[in-house]
């Protein structure tokens, strides 16, 4: 039977198929939305649960801190990190051997002798490791020569000490243990435990009031403290305030033993005076040197700034010192100096070992007076010091370096400056000569203060040279001091690594590099003052280069 289509019923198909239509379509928009927003929350739930980690911001380094880093650690890498156990296990210079390990029918002058140390402990076992503390010098005592031996460590327990051969005669050999590496390292660990065996007062005055309080690099203390800021050269030291004194009113400062030690007892023994510089046995006496023709001295410039300082830098020969690349000037009389230093000044910054050059133009050659009424001698030696003479038309100033100085009186405070800041004071010009000098009183800190200094005193003497590039700038590196001088405060060990910072920080720079390590190693000269032609030979080198 065929179907009846009525067309009324249109209007009613299509009105069901929209609502069926607007149905569907109201069911997946709930359900997509339903999808997006469980989603979201899921998303939500897991950030929640795994919260992003926020970076910590590092440490802004400054550029001045990132060379002291660098160079301190050029240092390090040399220091033995090796514990004490026992002291029978340390090195024994008594029982180690010395012994020529290219010997030969002649020696000629112009070649190497090389001296081979084999390093043995208490026991008689060979050493296995390197970072012994040695000095080695080749002398003729009848012709007064000598010369620094260079010591190469071949960190297997031996060690090559290189001669070069600079004059003919009869020549001997001396190479001390001066610490074994057991104690370098204790040494090491020592020195950079804490912030100095040193410790200061500052003195405050205003008026009637006065107050003493403890003084330093950096202070553990819960009062207010005083504090004292170069921040061009990001140096510091502090104070604990006074209460009822204000921080600008201080005026002396002294220093204070701490009498503090981080050496064990074990280790206190390696540094008895019958352990230090022991000589090393050798299996020869003398030997002769001879001028064989074959070696050609080739004519040397005349000294002068900027010279590249070699090691060893020079020799000693009839008690002279002969620098090996350059031609010294040898200045002993007055007419010398005053040829040197007529219509000039004279700065010295520096220490005592500084301090013995002013002495020397007013108490030895007596070519300069005092200004005024200054002790004679060593007394009041942190005090300024000026020495004229009109009559030449010379003038000579002293003056210590600044913080920290050890000594145990109070001494005024208020003139001390950075030496850097008294060199950025100097106008310079051609008849103006800066001699400087550091080491002795920064023993007893650690080794990045040292460097610290003197990488802000490169930087103003580079400033120096940008406005006046004619001055004249003499570094005189620190010399050895007393075998009876406190080892672990103020001994040796300590002097050769700020020896090592100044060969570093002032290459490249157009100044005279005085070594007067290297004349008083080669010449033995023990003394924090060195004597004689010792110190002859450290004021002809840097008025060699103050008026060439």
């Amino acid at each position: 039977m065929a179907a009846i289509w009525n067309p009324s019923f249109v209007p009613l198909v299509l009105a069901i198929a929209f609502f069926l239509g607007l149905v569907w379509h109201q069911n997946i928009l709930k359900i997509n939305l339903e999808d997006k927003f469980q989603r979201c929350a899921a998303a939500a739930l897991k950030i929640k649960k795994e919260p992003v980690k926020e970076e910590k911001e590092l440490p802004v380094i400054s550029a001045l801190q990132s060379k002291i880093n660098n160079i301190f650690h050029n240092i390090e890498k040399h220091i033995p990190t090796v514990r004490l156990t026992s002291f029978n296990r340390s090195t024994s210079a008594r029982n180690s051997k010395a012994f020529i390990s290219n010997p030969r029918a002649q020696y000629c002058i112009g070649e190497d002798l090389v001296v081979q140390l084999d390093m043995y402990d208490y026991i008689n076992k060979r050493k296995t490791y390197g970072g012994d503390f040695i000095r080695s010098r080749l002398f003729s005592q009848e012709l007064g020569a000598s010369v620094s031996g260079k010591v190469e460590d071949l960190n297997n327990g031996s060690y090559f000490v290189h001669f070069p051969l600079y004059w003919e005669g009869n020549v001997q050999v001396s190479s001390m243990l001066f610490h074994p590496s057991e104690g370098i390292s204790a040494l090491w660990r020592s020195r950079h435990s804490s912030l100095g065996v040193l410790g200061f007062q500052g003195k405050f005055e205003n008026f009637t009031q006065n107050a003493v309080t403890e003084c330093h690099f950096k202070l553990n203390t819960t009062k207010e403290v005083c504090e004292y800021l170069d921040p061009d050269d990001e140096e510091a030291f502090y104070c604990i305030k006074p209460s009822d004194l204000p921080c600008d009113s201080l005026t002396d400062m002294k220093a204070v033993n701490l009498f503090s030690s981080y050496l064990t007892k074990e280790e206190a023994k390696l540094f008895q005076r019958s352990n230090i510089a022991v000589e090393i046995p050798k299996n020869f006496k003398v030997i002769n040197v001879e001028n064989c023709k074959k070696y050609n001295d080739t004519a040397k410039p005349k000294c002068e700034t900027g010279m590249t300082s070699p090691f060893p830098s020079g020799y000693f020969y009839k008690n002279i010192w002969n620098p090996v690349y350059c031609n010294m000037t040898l200045y002993t009389t007055k007419e010398h100096f005053i040829k040197c230093l007529q219509r000039k000044k004279l700065f010295l910054i520096g220490d005592s070992t500084l301090r013995q050059f002013i002495m020397h133009f007013t108490e030895g050659v007596k070519i300069l007076d005092y200004f005024g009424n200054h002790e004679k001698g060593w007394s009041s030696w942190p005090r300024t010091r000026l020495a004229l003479s009109m009559e030449k038309d010379i003038f000579v100033l002293y003056k210590r370096h600044g913080f920290p100085l050890e000594c145990s009186a109070f001494y005024y405070f208020k003139e001390d400056m950075y030496t850097s800041r008294q060199i950025d004071l100097q106008g310079g010009g051609k008849d103006t000569i800066i001699v400087i000098t550091m080491g002795q009183h920064f023993r007893q800190f650690p080794l990045q203060l040292y460097i610290r200094r003197a990488l802000n005193i490169r930087r103003a003497i580079e400033r120096l040279f940008l406005r006046s590039p004619d001055t004249k700038v003499i570094i005189k590196t620190e010399n050895t001091r007393e075998m009876t001088a406190p080892v672990e405060r103020i001994g040796d060990f300590h002097g050769y690594t700020q020896y090592l910072v100044l060969r570093e920080v002032f290459q490249g720079i157009n100044v005279g590099f005085v070594d007067a390590w290297d004349m008083s190693v080669s010449s033995a000269t023990a003394n924090v003052h060195p004597p004689g032609y010792t110190l002859q030979g450290i004021m002809s080198l840097t008025f060699t280069f103050a008026c060439y």
